[in-house]
């Protein structure tokens, strides 16, 4: 390992790969480093992406997708059950895999690419510019020059911290997930299940994914300051008790999922933020491995031209909240409005899904679209969420 780079990626998950392999094609000198020993794990993702999700930004590998999903199913709290069915809705992935294979391809592109290296702090020369980083391997420390420094360290962003970005969620903006992967389970095939309510999971949902093969992603995700007392991995093994006759616990997983911060920059000087760093995710779902992709695109191109023709990183942001930014900041006001739904209202939003879309198959679906129509035909989700249709 060299010691002078033109961009350096910390972090090997889906928006840091991205980033190395789409900044080395450019013709940067880059490396990407990833902190554990094991590139795809450890993690806590439900595996989902939508088909357009993946296909914007890589061409998927059959390798990658263990279930196709082709239906959603979601239930109320006192029984009401909804159904939308779409043959092509997407993907679930297996992250182990998908990750390794992302950071193939940034090598492939030419950067250079090594695990277990934790970077601890930023370089700066004496004007105060961020020239560099800090790292430690195999107990040794080290420091590597390089020009552009792209941040794609997770929701609790170290290297956003130390450059001065106030990415740190407040109280009420971060989601507390646990998750299973459960094996020898029963389920519908290429289905995802969805599950709400105040006492199910407070401030969020639980979700079942099947992996195929009796295997299934079954997790919760729930809003803390809704829920005091009571911790996520409670509600999740209540309800796997209540929905599965027989199951195995193959491996667990917890973690945090961020909301969309829409004052929080994407880049400082020549540091530039992607994926759950930058707080890209959408904040109803909590997905965000279809952002982290194209956040990293395009943050990698960017930091190419930063190299090649001294454009700032003003372009990066630009250009990603001109795709991303109107739909994050709906989907933040649609969990706002979520937060203060009753059980009552989960139970009439759900049975007009079902009366919405009935048994026919849709081949495109629009969510804003349909959370307008559910406010609209909802006079106490109107009061409530105005915002969301002026």
């Amino acid at each position: 390992m060299t010691d002078s780079y033109d961009v350096i990626v910390i972090g090997a998950g889906p928006a840091g790969s991205t980033a190395a392999r789409f900044a080395a094609s450019g013709g940067a000198k880059t490396l990407l480093l990833e902190k554990h020993p094991v590139i795809g794990y450890p993690l806590c993702c439900a595996e989902g992406i939508t088909v357009s999700g993946l296909n914007r930004v890589v061409e998927p590998d059959p390798r990658w997708i263990v279930s196709k999903v082709g239906k959603l199913r979601m239930f109320g709290p006192k029984g009401a059950i909804g159904a939308i069915t779409h043959p092509d809705a997407g993907y679930i992935l297996e992250r182990k895999i998908f990750d390794r294979d992302l950071a193939n391809l940034a090598s492939k592109a030419g950067a250079q690419v090594r695990v277990g290296v934790d970077v601890r702090d930023l370089l700066y020369d004496k004007s105060g510019k961020i020239v560099g980083i800090k790292a430690q391997a195999n107990g040794s420390q080290s420091e590597i020059q390089a020009k552009v420094i792209i941040a794609a360290d997770g929701v609790e962003s170290e290297i956003a911290l130390k450059a001065g970005i106030d990415s740190y969620p407040k109280p009420g903006q971060i989601e507390a997930a646990y998750q299973y992967l459960l094996g020898d389970v029963d389920f519908e095939p290429e289905t995802l299940e969805f599950y709400f309510g105040t006492e199910v999971a407070p401030g969020g949902y639980i979700w079942v994914f099947c992996k195929g093969d009796a295997l299934a992603n079954v997790g919760i995700s729930i809003c803390p300051v809704k829920s005091p007392r009571k911790k996520a991995v409670e509600y999740l093994n209540e309800f796997i008790e209540k929905r599965f006759k027989r199951y195995t616990i193959l491996e667990r997983m917890t973690g945090g999922i961020p909301a969309y911060k829409a004052d929080m920059p994407l880049y400082k000087d020549n540091l530039l933020l992607v994926g759950d760093a930058a707080r890209v995710v959408d904040s109803l779902t909590g997905a965000g491995i279809a952002n982290a992709l194209l956040s990293g695109k395009v943050a990698g191109e960017t930091a190419a031209k930063m190299i090649s023709d001294g454009v700032s990183g003003e372009k990066y942001e630009k250009e990603f909240t001109g795709y991303k930014q109107k739909e994050l900041k709906y989907y933040y006001l649609a969990r706002e409005l979520l937060l203060k739904m009753t059980d009552d209202d989960f139970e009439s939003v759900i049975k007009f899904v079902d009366d919405m879309f009935g048994d026919r198959v849709v081949t495109a679906l629009n969510p804003s679209t349909m959370i307008r129509k559910i406010i609209l035909a909802h006079p106490r989700l109107l009061k409530l969420g105005r915002h969301l249709i002026f």
